[in-house]
């Protein structure tokens, strides 16, 4: 069979000296397939062959893997090869990608294009970078089914945002819990975390958010901090995916900026 589709690459692998495999993600779902001449750099699919490369794929599908028979590529993304920063929260993205989206035909209708919302945002710097890559963790969250009502107190079900009080993450619940939970169970303080007062409002922002209309993100340092670490712990921890690539993005990040400052922030969408 062969099929054409619309496709961004989200891993590449040498296969042997001329040759390499692709995971691509489609809008309807991960596909793996060889670009045959593809690790040569004059190679006819060489093009087609880079991390974050967007375009229309033609593949012949038989009874094993499938193979590129040809690729008109729209965007080949540079500027996300060309600087350290962008190159490695593309290279992480890319990797959470292709190990939360399902396999062809079953991802979620909107994976992909959310995929490219967040490369287009990187490319573009209309949004900090790390914002961007917590709005995509949120929606892996959400796809994946461990995503709980950042709203709610996920013990008592009550709303954070009636309490007037700030809330903490339980690593142990996966979510956010309210100040009078944390206070009835012995245990909570202890292994609960402390967060900015804001940050169920921010998350639940963040989740529903179209990554396209993203803009004018202006969030504390201790508030992006926060977020990095739950979201983290949430995928690691709940959804089993991110946790090497994360660390080693946030280990290169952290050696080439300077600390957060304070609470507060503001989103728009």
């Amino acid at each position: 069979m062969i099929w054409t589709t619309e496709a961004v690459v989200v891993r590449v692998v040498r296969y042997g000296e001329r040759d390499a495999i692709l995971t691509l993600l489609t809008e309807t779902g991960i596909v793996t397939a060889m670009a045959r001449g593809g690790a040569r750099p004059a190679g006819r699919l060489s093009s087609a062959a880079r991390l974050c490369a967007q375009g229309t794929y033609v593949l012949y599908q038989g009874r094993g893997m499938g193979d590129v028979r040809q690729a008109e590529i729209a965007r080949q993304r540079r500027a996300l090869h060309e600087d350290v920063v962008k190159a490695a929260y593309a290279a992480y993205l890319c990797d959470l990608a292709s190990r939360a989206v399902p396999e062809r035909p079953d991802a979620p209708p909107a994976a992909y294009r959310q995929f490219v919302a967040v490369l287009d945002g990187l490319e573009a710097d209309r949004v900090p970078a790390d914002v961007l890559a917590r709005a995509f963790e949120l929606k892996v969250c959400a796809w994946l089914g461990v995503g709980p009502d950042w709203r709610a107190c996920v013990r008592c079900g009550a709303s954070l945002a009636e309490t007037g009080e700030a809330p903490r993450y339980d690593p142990r619940e996966g979510g956010l819990i309210c100040a009078r939970c944390a206070s009835l169970i012995t245990s909570a303080a202890a292994s609960s975390w402390p967060v900015p007062r804001k940050i169920s409002t921010v998350l639940h922002l963040l989740e529903r958010a179209d990554i396209a209309k993203l803009h004018r993100v202006d969030l504390s340092g201790a508030m992006r901090d926060a977020l990095s670490r739950i979201l983290a712990h949430q995928l690691r921890e709940f959804a089993g995916v991110g946790g090497r690539a994360r660390q080693v993005l946030d280990d290169m990040v952290a050696s080439l900026t300077d600390p957060p400052g304070e609470d507060g922030g503001r989103l728009d969408t």
